[in-house]
């Protein structure tokens, strides 16, 4: 028999059938791909269940399949024919009739499926796919009593000594294991496998195999770098689609279709940014553009230990954390990701989005991930069944692992950290806290109102001057200042005028009003005094503050906020 070269995850699969360490496997990640079964020199890219049934083949005489939609299915009908004596006999010991049909629901295969595992006679592999669909993540008191009995088999088999005594192997497969009721995981004889999304080596493998005689501006092994995060089905698209339009393939359009298949199968939990703006459209801030830039350029240059792991931007809002997360993405040149909502109200869903999401990040590599408002989305509740904190701890995980760092680095953005967990934050996980606070100068806001204008692509009559909208503006917000030029914008149509005249911006500036709300802004500001990483960050007034000054300006604001700081 010509020799099985098996991938890294079904090699770790066999080993660890065979060290004894479990007979029940639970295969998850991405098990909707193709996989390479590679014979000898020869190798066929086939789907996770043709593979997996080939691999149980040549070593066991029955090979089952079942999902709910397709009930048992089998390799061969000799594989039938074999599995169908087997339960037979079983049947027959314990006084019961002949089995006359083949299973499909879940009540009536789970038994036979145990008929045939716990048979020491017969070498035997089940593969139960979509298993998410039989063992659904959710409160015991709202299941079925055929669903109840179907758990408690599935948790059985993990101990059952007859089972556990065969030569037999159980292969559960599933996208998720967030989907997975928590009791079968947490069962101490389930190994979990994963499967991960293809590598470089596998993408150029299946490149090279694969009908590549398409337009392109690159060649086979450039495309199978910017593929990276896409699955084998997904590039096998991707260049059916040009062969048949005849369309070019280019890094552009490879980048436009990757990101609207990944935000088609994230289903709106995710978004692609693609920033139209850098730290040139910044105005002011000097001492955050040189903290990021610091960054980025340690990402350019692959310097990884200098990357941190995250980054939090603390301050109240307005203050412009967004348009400098976006415009820090331009400059590090990561691809950039912006988490929506991925929180949901079923059992279990909100942890499975998350999955997905961190699956899809490690798969791309070299990815900023943000997430603001990271105190509405990350905040424990004490009425949300415990998801928060699972959230939080898988975060955890993943920013622990240390080959994420300089590839991935997540950005939270909020005006209340406060309200995270204060594990989170810590240096290993968020090594950069940056504070935003107004600006302190009035050459600052100056910087801002000539930045804000080439932003929003405003015409200014010839000559016109920005000195009293500075000084009428003291104490404003960055986002209060893009108010004030775009009310002056407003004048200006208003007029039937297409250029922003003196008048108008000088009546804009004393007709807008700032926020009043000082008390929960001076609060948010604090919080950012309190949460800077370094002293060097903060405006003159709050360099010299010690620990205790900064504590008791938060708690005096607190009392005086009341519930409103909670």
């Amino acid at each position: 028999m010509a020799e099985l070269t098996l991938p890294g995850w079904a090699d770790e699969l066999r080993t660890r059938y065979l060290a004894g360490e479990a007979s029940l496997f639970l295969v998850h990640g991405n098990v909707r791909d193709l996989v390479p079964w590679t014979v000898g020199d020869t190798t066929e890219w086939v789907d996770l269940r043709t593979f997996l049934e080939r691999f149980l083949s040549r070593t066991r005489e029955v090979v089952a399949t079942y999902d709910v939609s397709q009930g048992m299915t089998f390799p061969s009908r000799k594989h039938q024919r074999r599995f169908e004596t087997v339960i037979d006999a079983a049947r027959a010991l314990r006084g019961e009739p002949k089995l006359d049909f083949l299973p499909r629901t879940p009540s009536q295969a789970i038994p036979v499926v145990e008929q045939l595992i716990t048979n020491p006679t017969v070498p035997c592999g089940v593969v139960i796919d979509f298993f998410e669909m039989i063992a659904t993540r959710g409160d015991v008191s709202f299941m079925s009593t055929d669903d109840r009995a179907n758990l408690v088999s599935l948790q059985r088999w993990s101990s059952d000594p007859s089972f556990l005594m065969t030569d037999n192997l159980v292969i559960l497969v599933s996208e998720h294991l967030a989907d997975i009721d928590r009791r079968v995981i947490s069962s101490p004889q389930l190994s979990t496998v994963l499967v991960p999304f293809p590598d470089m080596a596998t993408r150029s493998a299946f490149l090279a195999d694969e009908d590549t005689a398409v337009d392109k501006q690159m060649d086979d092994a450039g495309l199978a770098k910017v593929t990276a995060g896409l699955s084998l089905l997904q590039i096998r698209s991707l260049l059916r689609g040009a062969r048949q339009t005849g369309e070019t393939i280019t890094f552009r359009t490879v980048s436009r279709r990757k990101k609207a298949i990944i935000e088609q199968e994230c289903s709106g939990l995710i978004e692609f940014v693609d920033p139209d703006h850098n730290f040139t459209h910044v105005g002011g801030m000097a001492r955050v553009k040189a903290d990021l830039m610091r960054v980025a350029d340690a990402v350019k240059l692959g310097h990884k230990n200098r990357v941190p792991m995250g980054m939090i931007f603390v301050g109240p809002m307005g203050t412009g954390k967004t348009f400098v997360a976006e415009a820090f993405a331009a400059e590090c040149g990561l691809t950039c990701l912006k988490f929506k909502n991925f929180r949901e109200r079923w059992v279990g869903s909100t942890e499975g989005n998350l999955e997905k999401i961190l699956d899809l990040v490690d798969a791309l590599g070299y990815v900023l991930l943000i997430l603001d408002e990271a105190d509405r989305s990350l905040s424990s509740g004490d009425n949300d069944g415990g998801t928060s904190s699972r959230v939080i701890a898988r975060l955890k995980e993943f920013m622990s692992d240390t080959s994420h760092r300089g590839r991935v680095v997540i950005l939270m953005m909020t005006n209340r950290p406060d309200k995270l967990d204060t594990d989170l934050k810590r240096p290993g996980r968020f090594d950069l806290k940056i504070p935003f606070f107004f600006p302190e100068e009035a050459s600052e806001r100056k910087l801002i109102l000539e930045a804000l204008i080439r932003k929003n692509k405003l015409i200014m009559d010839e000559g016109v001057d920005l000195s009293h909208t500075v000084d009428a503006t003291e104490g404003y917000s960055g986002a209060e200042l893009e108010a004030v030029l775009l009310a002056a914008a407003s004048k200006a149509t208003e007029n039937a005028k297409d250029v922003i005249s003196q008048a108008d911006l000088d009546g804009a500036a004393d007709d807008v009003i700032p926020s009043r709300d000082t008390r929960m802004l001076e609060y948010m500001e604090m919080l950012a005094v309190f949460e800077a990483s370094a002293r060097r960050m903060l405006p003159e007034r709050y360099k010299d503050l010690g620990t205790d000054e900064v504590h008791e300006r938060l708690d005096t604001l607190r009392m005086q906020l009341g519930r409103r700081a909670l």
